[in-house]
């Protein structure tokens, strides 16, 4: 049978939002998407970009390196559509990839019901790690051209019932590689034409089901990476190229394998 996405994928993503704080006391306010993945029976993770958690990550200068993360509000849907909002709990770990240039981060869901201050036992819409699709996914039944999918909270957002906003696109770069759009390696990211725009920043993309089972080339629809950004278009004034990058869901694999959390 085909993977499809977790009940509800348009509610799989969650808003996050974050508060940085300079030592001179100046705070720094951002925003981003994050989802959950299930890893095993009663555990799961928040996952996300680094870089909407750590402000100083890959910058290209050090304005930001004395702001430390002060807040991260997680805010979901419950089957009967209210809404919850999260606080991380201040020991809530974090894990990194090995490899610098993998902007992705999975965070242990260590967190207070806000308000008021108790603590929160479920998250609901989430992914499970037969969702993922593998390094062989990527090598031999991933393709360019093929179909995507992310939701999360760009600035065009439904700010008046807050809920996500679902985009669409098509794989662009050849996925058995590692894409770069500066000469040099970027991390194990592929390009799709898509219109990824600041807050979306950590949108699950998903590839959903090719054909039938009877068919040569169908595949099962994959969980194939997290939405990181765009490339602007330098020719345009800094511009949308319409090009946009997600980190592979290899990357999340890796990051469970190093940390020990299987």
């Amino acid at each position: 049978m085909y993977h499809q996405p977790p009940a509800n994928f348009f509610y799989s993503a969650y808003l996050l939002r974050t508060k940085f704080l300079h030592p001179d006391g100046t705070v720094k306010e951002g925003s981003g998407t994050g989802f959950v993945l299930e890893i095993k029976e009663g555990f799961s993770v928040i996952v996300t970009n680094r870089h909407v958690v750590d402000i100083d990550y890959r910058q290209p200068s050090a304005k930001y390196k004395d702001f430390s993360i002060q807040e991260l509000f997680i805010s979901g849907r419950r089957p009967d559509d209210t809404t919850y909002t999260f606080r991380l709990y201040p020991t809530a770990k974090f894990f990194y990839s090995e490899v610098n240039e993998n902007d992705v981060v999975l965070i242990e869901p260590i967190m207070y019901v806000d308000p008021p201050d108790q603590f929160a036992q479920r998250l609901h819409w989430h992914f499970g790690l037969e969702h993922l699709a593998t390094q062989e996914i990527f090598d031999n039944l991933l393709q360019p051209y093929d179909d995507v999918a992310f939701t999360g909270f760009p600035d065009q957002y439904d700010k008046l019932t807050n809920r996500p906003i679902l985009r669409s696109g098509k794989i662009a770069s050849d996925p058995k590689f590692d894409y770069s759009w500066s000469g040099k390696f970027e991390g194990s990211c592929v390009a799709y034409e898509a219109f990824s725009s600041e807050g979306a920043s950590g949108s699950p993309v998903f590839a959903p089901p090719r054909g039938l089972h009877t068919i040569p080339g169908s595949r099962d629809g994959y969980l194939v990476g997290i939405n990181a950004g765009h490339i602007p278009d330098h020719n345009r004034y800094g511009g949308h190229s319409g090009i946009s990058y997600f980190y592979k869901s290899t990357v999340i694999l890796d990051i469970i394998h190093q940390a020990k959390l299987i």
